[in-house]
C-alpha cells in the first residue's frame, strides 16, 4: 500500500524560512537589546555626570556659605552691632552679605540662639535655636550642614559664633536653600538634563513641569527610598515621568545626625532615544523579513532544481521496483541526467546502478528456474554475484543440487523398491505354500493327538478295574485264616510283588511327568508359527512313544496283579491259621489299593493333558491358514508395489539430471 507523503521541498523551505526567522528575531532582538542598554548605559553616564554637576553646585555653595559666614564673623561692625543690639547696622550687614554671596538667607541669634535680625521675611522660626549649626556654633564650634529650616526647606547652613572678647554674644547663620529653581534650572540649561531636589522621599524642588506648573510633592519610588533614604546608597533606575523616560541617578543628602535629611536626583530624558530606536527595530525586522521572503524564493527555486526533481525521478522509478516493473531503460536514464554530483545525485545513480543489477540477477534467475520448471536440472549461475545476492546464488544453486541428488536418489529408490517388490512377492507365494502344507501335517498330527487320548482312558478304565481286583481280594484275605507261617511266606512273596508293582508304578509315573512336559513343549511349539510343522512333529512322535511305553506298562502292572491275587489266594489259606498274619496282609492290599488308585488318577491327569495339547493344535491350525492369507495378500501388494515403482521411474525420468550428479551418486550436499 502506498503511503501518503509530505512535500519535501515545502518541509525544507518551511524549516528554512522558520530557522532563518528564529535566527534573524534573535539578532535582531540581541541587538535592540545591546543597543538599547548600551544607549540607556551612556544615557546613566550622562545622569550620573549631571548628578555629579548638581553635587558640585551644592558643594560651591557649601563654600559661599563658609566664607560669608566667616567674614561676618570676623567683622567687628556686626560684633559691636550685635552687642549695641543695633537692629539697622546688622540688618544692612546681613542684607550686604547676603547679595555678595548669593545667599538665600542669613540670620543672626543672641546668646540663647533666639533670631534677632534676619533676611528672611517670609520665614518663621520659633525652634531656630535647636537647629545643629546653630547648637555648634553657641558652643563655640563652627558648623556646615544640611538642615530642614521652618520644617519645609532644605538648606545649607553654615553657623559661627560671634564674639565680644571672649564671650559669646550670639551666633551668624549663612544659609543656602535648595528649595529655589533657578539654580537647577541653570544646570538644565547647562547640561541638558533634568533635576530634582526630595526632603526625605518628598520631591520639593524639580524642573520638572506639568501644565506648566512644577511638579513638586511627588513622592520618590520605593525601590528608590529603600536604597537612598534607609541605606544611604546612590541609585541609578529607568522611569517614565509624564509620559517620558528618563534615566535618573539619586544621592543621598545627609542631615547633622547623620541620617539622610533628603535626596539629589539627575536625569536624562530618553524617549527620543527610545523613539529611534524601536523604528531602527522596526526597520530591522522590515529588512529580516524582505530577506526571508528572498531567500526563500531562492531556496525553494534551489531545492526544485538540486533536490525535488532528481529525488521525483528516484520516487517514480522506486514505486515502478515496488510493483515489480525493472525491465525498462527510460527511467535509470533520467535518473542518470538528475545525476549532480552530490548526494541525492549520487542517491539517484546508486538506484539506477541497482535497478541494472537487479535486472541481470533477475533476468538470469528467472531463466534458470524456468529451466527448471522444464525438467532441466542442469542448468547454472554464470553471472557474477556481489552483497546479499550472493547468497540468492548460493540458496539456487543449493536448489539445483538438491533437486538432482533428490531426484537421483528417488530413481535409485525405485529401482530398489521395484526389485525388492518382486522378491517380496516371491517369498509371500512361498509362505503360502508352506502354510498349506503345515496345515496338512497339523490335521495328522491332530489325528494321533486323539488316538493317544483313547489310549490313556483306556489306561484309567483298566486301573479301575485293578483297584477294583485287589477290593475283592482285600475281602477273600480277611475271611483267610489258615496256616501262619504260610500266611508269613505268602505275605513276603506280596512284599516282593509289591516291590515290583512300586517299581513298575514309579515307570507310569514318571511317563506321566515326561507327557506333561512334551505337552507344554507342544503348547510352546504351537506358538511358533513359522516352525511349527517340524517341530511339532517331534513332539508327537514322542508323545506316542509315552503313550506306548504306558500301555506296556499297563499290561505288566495287570500281570503283577494277577500274581498278587494268586499269591493272596495261597496268603487267604494260610491266613486261616493265623489272624496275626492276615491283619498284615490286609494293611499291604490296602496300600496295594491306594497305589492303583493315584494310577487311576494319573490317567484322567494325562487325559486333560492331551486335551490342552488339541487345543493348542488347533491354534496353530488358525495361525497357519491366517499365515497363508497374509502370505496371498503381501504377495498382491508387492505387485501392486512394484508397478507403483515402475511409474515413479517414469516420472523421474522426465527429469534431466546433471553428469555431475550421475558420476557422484547424487552426493552433492
Amino acid at each position: 500500500m502506498k503511503k501518503s507523503c509530505k512535500n519535501l521541498s515545502s518541509i525544507l523551505s518551511i524549516f528554512f524560512v522558520a530557522f532563518l526567522t528564529a535566527i534573524l528575531i534573535v539578532v535582531v532582538s540581541i541587538n535592540s537589546i545591546f543597543t538599547g542598554r548600551a544607549f540607556e548605559s551612556s544615557f546613566e553616564e550622562e545622569s550620573k555626570v549631571a548628578l555629579q554637576n548638581l553635587t558640585g553646585t551644592i558643594k560651591g555653595y557649601q563654600i559661599n556659605v563658609k566664607q560669608a559666614g566667616d567674614q561676618m564673623a570676623e567683622d567687628r561692625n556686626l560684633a559691636d552691632a550685635a552687642a549695641e543690639n543695633n537692629h539697622y547696622t546688622l540688618s544692612s550687614i546681613l542684607n550686604s552679605q547676603v547679595s555678595a554671596y548669593s545667599l538665600s538667607y542669613a540670620f543672626l541669634t543672641d546668646s540663647g540662639g533666639k533670631v534677632v535680625v534676619s533676611t528672611a521675611k517670609d520665614l518663621d522660626f520659633p525652634d531656630f535655636s535647636k537647629l545643629s549649626h546653630v547648637q555648634s556654633a553657641l558652643k563655640n564650634k563652627k558648623s556646615l550642614t544640611s538642615e530642614v529650616i521652618a520644617g519645609k526647606t532644605l538648606c545649607i547652613c553654615y553657623g559661627v559664633p560671634i564674639k565680644k572678647g571672649n564671650e559669646i554674644i550670639g551666633t551668624v547663620s549663612a544659609v543656602r536653600s535648595l528649595n529655589t529653581p533657578n539654580f537647577l534650572d541653570k544646570l538644565k540649561e547647562n547640561t541638558g538634563c533634568d533635576f530634582s531636589v526630595f526632603l526625605g522621599d518628598e520631591q520639593i524642588n524639580t524642573t520638572f513641569e506639568k501644565d506648566g506648573k512644577r511638579r513638586t510633592g511627588a513622592k520618590m519610588g520605593s525601590a528608590a527610598a529603600k536604597t537612598v533614604i534607609a541605606d544611604k546608597q546612590n541609585y541609578e533606575e529607568k522611569m517614565n515621568v509624564s509620559g517620558s523616560s528618563l534615566m535618573v541617578s539619586y544621592a543621598p543628602v545627609l542631615g547633622p545626625d547623620g541620617k539622610t535629611a533628603g535626596a539629589l536626583m539627575a536625569g536624562k530624558d530618553i524617549t527620543k532615544m527610545e523613539k529611534t530606536l524601536n523604528v531602527t527595530v522596526l526597520f530591522s525586522n522590515g529588512i529580516a523579513v524582505l530577506m526571508i521572503f528572498v531567500s526563500t524564493i531562492i531556496l525553494r527555486r534551489f531545492i526544485k532544481k538540486r533536490i525535488k526533481i532528481p529525488l521525483n525521478e528516484v520516487v517514480t522509478l522506486a514505486n515502478s521496483m515496488e510493483h515489480g516493473e525493472i525491465s525498462f531503460t527510460g527511467r535509470d536514464t533520467a535518473v542518470h541526467d538528475a545525476y549532480f554530483g552530490d548526494e541525492v545525485g549520487q542517491v539517484a545513480y546508486a538506484l539506477g546502478n541497482t535497478v541494472r543489477s537487479l535486472q541481470m540477477y533477475i533476468g538470469e534467475i528467472s531463466s534458470v528456474l524456468s529451466g527448471i520448471s522444464k525438467g532441466d536440472l542442469t542448468v547454472e549461475t554464470h553471472r557474477q554475484y556481489f552483497g546479499d545476492f550472493v547468497e540468492i546464488k548460493n540458496a539456487l544453486k543449493n536448489i539445483i543440487d538438491s533437486m538432482n541428488t533428490a531426484f537421483y536418489d528417488i530413481s535409485t529408490a525405485a529401482e530398489s523398491v521395484s526389485l525388492r517388490s518382486e522378491q517380496i512377492s516371491v517369498s509371500a507365494a512361498a509362505l503360502s505354500k508352506g502354510s498349506t502344507e503345515q496345515a496338512g501335517s497339523i490335521e495328522e498330527l491332530s489325528a494321533s493327538i486323539m488316538e493317544i487320548s483313547v489310549q490313556v482312558r483306556e489306561n484309567g478304565r483298566h486301573a479301575a478295574e485293578a483297584g477294583k481286583n485287589v477290593n475283592q481280594v482285600s475281602s477273600e484275605i480277611e475271611i483267610s485264616s489258615r496256616d501262619m507261617s504260610d500266611m508269613v511266606l505268602a505275605i513276603s512273596q506280596i512284599h516282593e510283588s509289591s516291590g515290583q508293582i512300586g517299581k513298575i508304578i514309579q515307570t507310569i509315573e514318571d511317563i506321566a511327568f515326561q507327557t506333561n512336559i512334551l505337552a507344554l513343549n507342544a503348547a510352546v511349539e504351537a506358538a511358533r508359527a513359522g516352525e511349527a510343522g517340524k517341530g511339532f512333529s517331534v513332539v508327537a512322535d514322542e508323545v506316542r512313544n509315552l503313550a506306548s511305553k504306558s500301555a506296556a506298562a499297563a499290561k505288566v502292572t495287570a500281570a503283577l496283579i494277577q500274581n498278587c491275587v494268586n499269591q493272596v489266594e495261597k496268603g487267604t489259606e494260610i491266613a486261616d491259621k493265623t489272624a496275626k498274619s492276615l491283619f498284615q496282609v490286609v494293611s499291604s492290599i490296602k496300600t496295594v489299593s491306594d497305589t492303583v488308585d493315584q494310577i487311576s488318577q494319573a490317567s484322567i491327569q494325562q487325559g486333560n493333558s492331551i486335551g490342552q495339547i488339541t487345543s493348542g493344535i488347533e491354534q496353530i491350525s488358525n495361525v497357519v491358514q491366517a499365515n497363508s492369507a497374509a502370505a496371498e495378500e503381501s504377495a498382491a501388494a508387492s505387485e501392486e508395489l512394484s508397478g507403483q515403482a515402475q511409474a515413479m521411474k517414469a516420472l523421474v525420468g522426465k527429469f534431466t539430471l546433471s553428469e555431475r550428479t550421475r558420476q557422484t551418486g547424487g552426493m552433492l550436499l
